[in-house]
């Protein structure tokens, strides 16, 4: 009898482990199911034309006067991840030696010309170039050729956008360069670090022509 008891308690328990664990998949499904729409309304398509998205200028560094867009990123498009901006080179101008912290980035150059310096290589690019530059690394890009060169910079986290709204103006709008001893705060803001010129022309370890 005893037995008998002891079996039935042992088959009801297990029933009532069965059940709770169903229970607990069953509400784990349905918190992520709810979550799920959130996620997926928290970004918004976004079809950009050359000229769309948020124009700015460069206001301070070596690129000062360059306009520049902002495509994608938290602002434009809600983006949960990437940034992505473009702006166009003209014959001489340069890209200076520079690494980002906290991001990959993929550099394409629609049209050939470019001398590109990355770690420890350095091309000079045709059109439609892709360049790969992974955390930490010395990245410049100068255009030798003797056409516009336009840029899409891809990063794979947000960051280095703060800096460029720091040092970006709004075309039309007056334009206040950004003291030089204040850049390299701003710079840190963004993730990014720029090579001191004052010690060399190259930083340690990359190549060049």
């Amino acid at each position: 009898m005893i037995r008998n008891i002891a079996l039935f308690v042992i088959v009801l328990a297990t029933i009532a482990a069965v059940v709770g664990a169903q229970e607990g998949d069953r509400k784990a499904v349905q918190r992520e199911t709810s979550a799920r729409p959130a996620m997926l309304t928290a970004s918004h398509p976004l079809i950009l034309q050359e000229a769309d998205g948020e124009q700015l200028i460069h206001t301070s560094g070596p690129l000062s006067g360059l306009p520049f867009i902002i495509k994608v990123d938290s602002e434009n498009g809600n983006a949960q991840d990437f940034f992505v901006f473009t702006e166009t080179l003209a014959p001489g101008q340069t890209i200076p030696f520079h690494k980002h912290h906290n991001a990959e980035e993929i550099l394409i150059l629609e049209e050939g010309g470019a001398t590109v310096m990355v770690g420890d290589k350095w091309a000079v690019t045709g059109p439609s170039s892709i360049t790969f530059i992974p955390r930490d690394t010395w990245i410049s890009a100068t255009n030798k050729g003797k056409q516009a060169i336009h840029v899409i910079s891809i990063f794979s986290r947000q960051g280095f956008e703060r800096y460029l709204r720091s040092i970006g103006a709004k075309p039309g709008t007056p334009v206040s360069p950004v003291s030089p001893d204040e850049l390299p705060r701003l710079r840190a803001l963004g993730h990014a670090t720029y090579w001191d010129t004052s010690k060399g022309p190259y930083p340690p370890g990359v190549a060049h022509p």
